[in-house]
């Protein structure tokens, strides 16, 4: 008894310590992956319209950032950013920087809210999926009012968010056709038997209720239907260029993630990118240089991707 008191001390101080020296870590560098996109906002950059509405059944607004002097008389082009958090977390204000530095490259760009989970309302990775379909429809109406032409558009996330993207992407859902996608550190398999963290930060007693969770259905068997909400499924011939970044260390999500993804690129002959961060987690803020090496060929894409 004495000695499982001892381990659970030792292990309760070393998560403990960890999590406080991540903390002092991040606190030190200052946010460090926001100072590669930290841009100038001004009304020589662009304007900003926040909370504007779209249809969905729980209040759900996305932000909008109209880059300065687009010319209304030739097509323009739209890069999504979709929040990460676990799909229980996070906010639209959390692109806020991503949308600003793309908008300064002078795409018109958005940032969106949707339903999250364990906060008391029905919110399936379906449920989600559906919501920011309609948010795209909704930056198409608004912006057609302004008098722009929207041509096509790139969905991009960080961690679920990168997999609403590749949802988005990969479903081909859109009314704005995606042109191409990416992403950071996402989900894209959805195995209730690798998602024993995610479970636990859920209260979730079973895998059953995991799945139940995510597909929004009460089954006996949910294969099909976890296929049908993981991107690395829903791949397919025909997918668009897709840009990912995974970090070596990631404690967050299972490194086998970005493996069953692309052996899909492979399989489909997908145009991709990985770009590789080894000494990064979750956050992604060990590898500064992989970082901006990744937001250089986010804009090589956007310039290539976006003529077609």
């Amino acid at each position: 008894m004495k000695k499982r008191t001892k381990v659970l001390i030792y292990v309760t101080t070393f998560i403990v310590v960890f999590i406080i020296s991540a903390l002092i870590r991040i606190n030190l560098l200052g946010s460090a992956p926001e100072r590669l996109i930290r841009v100038d906002w001004n009304k020589n950059v662009g304007k900003i319209y926040r909370n504007l509405d779209y249809n969905n059944e729980n209040g759900n607004q996305y932000d909008l950032y109209i880059p300065s002097g687009l010319d209304k008389s030739v097509k323009q082009y739209l890069i999504l950013y979709i929040h990460g958090g676990s799909f229980n977390s996070g906010s639209k204000e959390d692109g806020e920087s991503w949308c600003k530095y793309y908008a300064s490259k002078g795409y018109i760009t958005a940032s969106v809210d949707y339903t999250l989970q364990n906060h008391g309302k029905d919110a399936s990775i379906n449920i989600i999926n559906t919501e920011i379909e309609n948010a795209v429809k909704a930056i198409k109406q608004k912006t057609m009012k302004m008098g722009y032409s929207v041509a096509g558009m790139a969905p991009c996330g960080v961690s679920a968010g990168g997999t609403l993207a590749m949802n988005l992407a990969y479903n081909e859902k859109s009314v704005i056709p995606v042109k191409f996608v990416f992403q950071l550190s996402a989900p894209t398999y959805f195995l209730p038997s690798e998602w024993s963290l995610l479970m636990k930060v859920d209260k979730l007693d079973s895998e059953n209720e995991f799945c139940k969770m995510m597909t929004g259905k009460d089954l006996n068997n949910y294969d099909q239907e976890i296929q049908k909400i993981s991107p690395a499924c829903i791949v397919n011939k025909d997918s668009v260029p897709s840009l990912i970044g995974y970090g070596l260390i990631d404690h967050c999500v299972p490194l086998s993630q970005k493996y069953y993804l692309m052996d899909a690129y492979d399989r489909y002959n997908v145009t991709y990118d990985y770009i590789e961060f080894p000494k990064s987690n979750h956050g992604m803020y060990n590898d500064m240089d992989k970082l901006q090496e990744f937001l250089d060929k986010s804009i090589e894409y956007a310039n290539k991707y976006f003529t077609k």
